[in-house]
């Protein structure tokens, strides 16, 4: 007999073959090798050959290693369906040796299966204790946490598995079920999408998913999801069902009874289709049809919705009687229900019987008072038993109401006058908020929400406290999206903030591979290969940058340096005119400007343009340095050494400074 490793795989079964010739190769050398024993064993169990298996185990155990081999013969009961027998091998190796972290976590899995949670997870932490990067130990302690009902918890055992392994769905089918049961219905949905992304068929996260839809209103998804589904698991009744009624709802009914017919054809004794598509078939007026159904499916969990469905399909055949009998069943459920107690009306003036029927309506009217049928059926039945006086206080009260409302409409509209006539308060503007504060409070609910972790370390790269938080935020990000180009552009720009200049280049490369119009990917790869000293090719990528972002600013500024350097004056001075022009409040493109100007020897346009800077920020000591070497060159030494005292109490270095603006020609 073959394993379920082995069977149907005939490649499987000649390794497994060979790995036995192997170890037959090793034990014919050295008759007692416990390893070569161990492994014999194992891969006769793989063979489905489980009692020569167990006989190999029991000549290892003579020669010591009995927790060892107590575990192996676990693993090998297992396999051959001798689950009791499995489970005391671990008891024993357990007591033997309290350290085998595998056995703790294969005993913990047993008594998950046999519903024994809390002492699951006893086993499982200790397996954790002893191996703590152990996926499937964090999984199955999260399994057993959402079973005992600690969702929290749950999700916090399923992160962990995830940070080890990010690739299971499994693991993220359940983090969703947990989310669910927090009420948290977005991180659910991602989660159930997550699965989809790493295994498009995966069905629980397809029914999930699609169920979440519908459950949460968003019909056209839930359709669209429910499609997915069916083109996965075509013969999935629940799902049929699950569209039918959404199908319904929105009016397309013959594809509805499609979908019905179809999952009562596969599984021909389901209650809920019959009721359902008996529901449908009442709309459509094919009683007949609808009342087989219902005969089929029988009541169900609403046994009174189901009376009622009855009396309106009998009433519709015009069966009276029976329909009469049908919604007394159901009245005696429901008493309140409207749609019953119309139609008990209605069966009691078919059958001819008015005072009945008007009782009927009466009834209905103490429980909705403005129930048109009900109003309408009424006054029309109490003149013919001679009770007209009768229908006066319905009209009485609708006549009240009339004018109630008409009053109510008056009054608004004198109060709408008032008010606008009133001094107006001033509106108080709301604080604005706090963005990193409100990505702490989603991230701390969902850890995984990736767009939210790009953008909080967006946010905090640059803030010394926050800078640990972002280095984390992009990892994780990036272990569930190694190609996700916004968190590879965050993490060139900390690159370069670490001097790591060639990752930097190589991140903002591999973003413009996914998106090659970022302009934030563009102009990271630009500055990373400016600082390495590859002019040239740093000339073209800002050159690449402006094309898709012609007024990006920095971009432009760059760009002007690098034509400074290679000596393309006219170039630079265009670049640094577009930057003006397009942010006429930075400072920097007025004092960028002004620096080639005074080199090139526009010396009165420079000053001008240094004037704007300084307007604009006077603590800016390049700016009052570079006017101070203007104001010299014009042949103005007293202004000139003003500017440059003024300079100089502002930055120590500001010569330095100022001469990364440009090249002097």
């Amino acid at each position: 007999m073959s394993s379920p490793a082995a069977a149907g795989c005939p490649e499987a079964e000649n390794a497994l073959n060979e790995a036995l010739r192997d170890f037959d190769a090793a034990l014919k050398a050295v008759p007692n090798h416990l390893a070569a024993l161990r492994g014999r064993a194992h891969t006769l169990s793989e063979l489905g050959r489980h009692a020569e298996a167990a006989t190999l185990i029991e000549r290892a155990m003579v020669l010591g290693g009995r927790a060892t081999l107590l575990a192996d013969r676990a693993l090998l009961r297992e396999r051959a369906g001798n689950v009791a027998g499995a489970r005391a091998d671990l008891d024993g190796a357990i007591a033997l040796d309290p350290s085998n972290s595998w056995a703790r976590g294969t005993r913990g899995r047993f008594l998950q299966v046999e519903g024994e949670h809390e002492v699951a997870l006893a086993d499982f932490d200790a397996a954790l204790a002893i191996e703590p990067e152990v996926t499937s130990y964090h999984y199955r302690r999260g399994v057993s946490l959402a079973a005992l009902a600690r969702p929290r918890e749950a999700i916090a055992a399923f992160d962990r598995a995830l940070r080890l392994e990010s690739t299971v769905a499994q693991v993220w089918l359940e983090r969703g079920r947990a989310f669910e049961a927090l009420g948290h219905d977005g991180p659910a949905l991602a989660s159930y999408e997550r699965a989809l992304r790493l295994d498009a068929r995966h069905e629980a996260s397809l029914s999930r998913r699609a169920f979440l839809l519908q459950r949460t209103g968003r019909v056209e998804e839930a359709i669209a999801a429910y499609d997915r589904l069916l083109a996965v698991q075509p013969h999935a009744a629940f799902g049929l069902n699950n569209r039918a009624g959404l199908l319904a709802g929105l009016g397309r009914r013959e594809e509805a009874l499609r979908d019905l017919d179809l999952a009562i054809t596969l599984v021909p004794g389901d209650g809920n289709a019959l009721r359902n598509r008996a529901q449908l078939l009442l709309t459509l007026g094919r009683n007949d049809r609808a009342l087989r159904d219902l005969d089929r499916a029988g009541p169900g969990r609403d046994t009174g919705a189901w009376h009622g469905m009855r009396g309106d399909a009998l009433l519709a055949l015009g069966r009276p009687l029976p329909a009469l009998d049908a919604y007394r069943a159901a009245l005696a459920l429901r008493p309140q229900d409207r749609a019953t107690l119309f139609g008990f009306g209605l069966a009691q003036e078919v059958r001819g019987d008015r005072s009945a029927a008007a009782a009927a309506y009466g009834a209905l009217l103490a429980v909705d008072p403005e129930h048109e049928g009900a109003l309408e059926r009424r006054e029309e039945l109490l003149p013919a038993l001679g009770r007209s006086i009768e229908a006066w206080p319905s009209r009485f009260a609708g006549l009240l109401r009339s004018a109630s409302d008409a009053y109510e409409r008056e009054r608004e509209a004198v109060q709408d006058v008032y008010r606008a006539l009133r001094p107006q308060p001033v509106p108080v503007s709301p604080a604005p908020s706090n963005p990193l504060a409100l990505l702490d409070v989603a991230l701390a609910l969902d850890a995984f929400d990736v767009p939210r972790l790009i953008r909080r370390a967006q946010f905090s790269i640059g803030q010394p406290q926050r800078e640990v938080q972002a280095r984390a935020d992009l990892a994780t990000a990036l272990l569930l999206e190694p190609e996700n180009p916004a968190a590879l552009v965050q993490r060139a720009r900390l690159n370069f903030r670490d001097g790591a200049y060639a990752a930097a280049q190589a991140d903002a490369e591999a973003a413009l591979r996914s998106e090659p119009r970022s302009v934030e990917a563009l102009f990271q790869r630009a500055r990373a290969l400016t600082v390495r000293g590859q002019l040239s090719a740093a000339l073209k990528a800002y050159d690449d940058v402006v094309a898709v972002a012609p007024a990006n600013v920095a971009a432009l500024l760059n760009r002007a340096l690098l034509l400074q350097h290679a000596r393309e004056y006219d170039r630079a001075l265009a670049d640094l005119d577009a930057a003006v022009a397009a942010n006429r409040t930075d400072p920097d493109g007025w004092m960028a400007r002004a620096a080639l100007r005074t080199a090139l020897g526009q010396t009165e346009a420079a000053i001008a343009d240094f004037d704007r800077a300084l307007s604009l920020d006077a603590r800016l000591g390049q700016a009052w340095y570079g006017r101070a070497i203007a104001h010299q060159r014009r042949g103005d030494s007293g202004e000139a050494a003003a500017d440059f005292a003024r300079a100089r109490a502002l930055d120590a270095r500001v010569d330095e400074r100022y001469r990364a603006f440009g090249v002097a020609p």
